[in-house]
Order: structure tokens, then C-alpha cells, then sequence
């Protein structure tokens, strides 16, 4: 029995990426075995945001940004 096997015991059925890159070469290799391909554009859906959002989005964060710096000012 290869030591990924004893620490890995079949009860795992996804492996992790980061836990490969941070196990010892040996283990690693074997275990990208086990990773499943990426399928290029799954992980992300494609979003198509409104005019509407767009401002909102926009008004967020320019008055996240100016807020503080107002209140600022204004305890000054």
C-alpha cells in the first residue's frame, strides 16, 4: 500500500488543487491523478448586468468612497 493510499483510504472523492500543491512531490503526483479537468468557462456564468445595477454598483462605491471622507471633513 503506497502511503497516499494509507492517508487517503478511498474516502475523499474530490481532491482538492491547493492540497496538491502543498503535499510532498510523490503524494502529489499521485494525487493529480485524481483531480477532475477544469471544464474552461463552467466555473464563472456569464452575467449581463442592467443599466440600473451598473448605476447602483457605481453609487455604491462612490459613496463608500466619498462618505467617510464627508464625515471626515465635517467632524473637522
Amino acid at each position: 500500500m503506497t502511503r497516499a493510499a494509507w492517508c487517503n483510504r478511498g474516502e475523499v472523492d474530490v481532491v482538492s488543487p491547493e492540497l496538491v500543491l502543498v503535499s510532498p512531490p510523490e503524494i502529489a503526483a499521485e494525487a493529480r491523478l485524481h483531480v477532475p479537468e477544469p471544464h474552461l468557462g463552467s466555473y464563472v456564468p456569464r452575467v449581463t448586468l442592467s443599466r440600473r445595477a451598473l448605476a447602483m454598483l457605481y453609487g455604491c462605491c462612490i459613496a463608500g468612497t466619498l462618505g467617510p471622507l464627508v464625515l471626515a471633513y465635517a467632524a473637522r
